[in-house]
């Protein structure tokens, strides 16, 4: 089975140039220039498309598709998600991580376990870890590299510094 992951959403058209404008979903947006196709989810079937040219017109992420055009064409990607397969993610810089790679890591600090990553909320300032710890309760932990001894995400692991005044407030 093919393990997708959900990078934009198309959220209008240009119809003059052939255009998608996108609402990406990644921190890297320079990364996808290289992309060479992308799947596009209708109603629930992924359907494999080639990418013509990905380009950054001011603050816009724009998509233009092979082969597709016209206004109709084009409007009926409006709405609809735009993912990759997990190996066509493209690499990301050193202690950068894509958020699927961190929900599902179990977070401790030396031997006390904190919980484990349930999902992560982007903000201006850093992305926040929510984790739920042994009795469900969800706690918030700021993403901020400084604060950890390591994050393995092929492990699924977090360990946080013992110093880092996180580890303070548990029991």
């Amino acid at each position: 089975m093919d393990d997708f992951f959900l990078i934009a959403r198309v959220v209008s058209v240009s119809v003059k140039d052939g255009f998608l404008k996108l609402k990406l979903f990644t921190d890297h947006p320079e990364k996808l220039y290289s992309t060479k196709y992308v799947f596009v989810d209708f109603w629930g079937s992924k359907k494999k498309f080639f990418v013509e040219e990905i380009l950054k017109r001011g603050e816009s992420i724009l998509l233009k598709l092979k082969n597709f055009s016209t206004e109709r064409e084009l409007q009926a990607f409006v709405g609809k998600d735009i993912f990759l397969k997990q190996k066509d993610l493209p690499p990301l810089p050193d202690n950068s991580f894509y958020i699927h790679d961190l929900i599902g890591c179990e977070i401790y600090c030396s031997d006390k376990y904190l919980g484990k990553v349930k999902d992560v909320i982007s903000t201006p300032g850093n992305d926040i870890l929510e984790i739920a710890d042994k009795d469900n309760k969800i706690k918030l932990l700021p993403f901020v590299l400084k604060f950890f001894d390591e994050i393995n995400t092929e492990q699924k692991i977090i360990f946080v510094k013992k110093d880092s005044g996180i580890c303070d407030d548990e029991d």
